[in-house]
């Protein structure tokens, strides 16, 4: 069975799933879904099911880590069910576990692509207050959960001893996935970095400590890194462009689907220039002479947490982008693998109709 057969009734489908299996400017996503899915081991029978329903953002975000996973030529271990993967670089094993930020209530029909205005927040101080609080929700959510026996991840047969890594995407509203790795980073270490220029305009970044994080009159605590009970999560997954158009991009420039489609991407990006503070604009055809090359590690960004019980090795994630506190000067280093690093961005699809 394929992803797209119908397994879910289309008036308790998905609507995004919808939009994904019926529109032509789709067709080059769908072809490289099926593609990687055809690899893809599902143990707990239901991911199809999952995928046109309810579930369609989370198995979204399994899928394109999977598609990482092998594209990073990782080896892929049997969980038992234990974990969602544990992978093997031929020296060093890690577990992994996959979250979502999901919106409040369930998924209506009626729901709709967020439009333009959705996805870019009025205000934004308050959009990233949000984003905070449902990826601290969403982290929290792993790390306590237990089961039967009241273990939590760390401690079960298969993962005791070994990194132990929760990979999260935030879906919970049509602004959440315009938010980088630094608002994510902020949470996780509980420090913000702080610009200036020294009188001869030279960039200088200093840390400045974030005690709670506050949204909708509700506070929580910063720095979760800094706290000795997550010890026994090693390092956090963030990402933001795990999504059905990635794929779909990703699908055209590999030359899938339909030849007639054409998709652009816009959005800001990594500035290289160590003296600024601003990311670069851009826009490009996708597969179009010059244009960047997007793969799967693209959007992955590795978050190590400095007080690991079980650290996770720098590296161990081939092409990823990392990020860690140094000992030295308290500071949190990043270490952009690609010289194209998208911070966020819009992809717009061009289908002509058939005549």
């Amino acid at each position: 069975m394929t992803l797209f057969d119908a397994k879910v009734p289309d008036d308790k489908a998905h609507p995004y799933f919808l939009a994904l299996r019926d529109q032509p400017g789709y067709s080059g996503g769908r072809a490289l879904m099926e593609l990687i899915f055809s690899n893809y081991i599902d143990e707990d029978k239901n991911f199809i099911k999952d995928f046109q329903s309810k579930g369609f953002s989370s198995r979204v975000w399994e899928l394109s880590l999977f598609a990482y996973l092998s594209e990073a030529n990782l080896d892929l271990k049997p969980t038992g069910g234990a974990v969602d993967y544990i992978v093997s670089d031929g020296d060093l094993v890690v577990a992994i576990e996959a979250v979502t930020s999901q919106p409040p209530g369930q998924v209506v029909r009626t729901d709709n692509a967020p439009e333009f205005k959705d996805v870019i927040p009025d205000d934004m101080d308050s959009a990233s207050a949000e984003f905070v609080h449902q990826f601290g929700k969403a982290l929290r959510k792993k790390w306590q959960k237990t089961n039967a026996a009241g273990q939590r991840y760390w401690e079960l047969d298969g993962v005791k001893k070994l990194p132990f890594v929760i990979a999260v995407q935030a879906f919970h509203s049509g602004s959440s996935l315009i938010h980088g790795f630094g608002v994510a980073a902020e949470y996780l270490y509980g420090q913000a970095a702080v610009p200036a220029f020294d009188e001869e305009g030279r960039l200088t970044i200093s840390s400045e400590k974030i005690d709670e994080h506050l949204w909708n009159g509700k506070s929580i605590p910063s720095g979760i890194f800094n706290d000795p009970e997550w010890a026994d999560v090693s390092a956090v997954i963030f990402a933001n462009g795990a999504t059905a158009p990635q794929f779909n991009r990703i699908g055209v420039q590999e030359g899938l689907g339909d030849p007639r489609t054409m998709v652009l991407r816009s959005g800001t990006c990594a500035n290289h220039d160590p003296n600024s503070i601003e990311p670069k604009p851009f826009i490009y055809q996708v597969g179009a002479e010059g244009a960047p090359n997007e793969d799967f590690a693209q959007s992955i960004h590795v978050m190590h947490n400095p007080n690991a019980r079980n650290p996770l090795a720098h590296d161990f994630f081939p092409g990823a982008s990392e990020h860690n506190r140094l000992q030295e000067n308290g500071q949190i280093q990043s270490t952009l693998r690609a010289e194209f690093v998208p911070f966020s961005s819009l992809t717009f699809i061009f289908q002509p109709e058939d005549e």
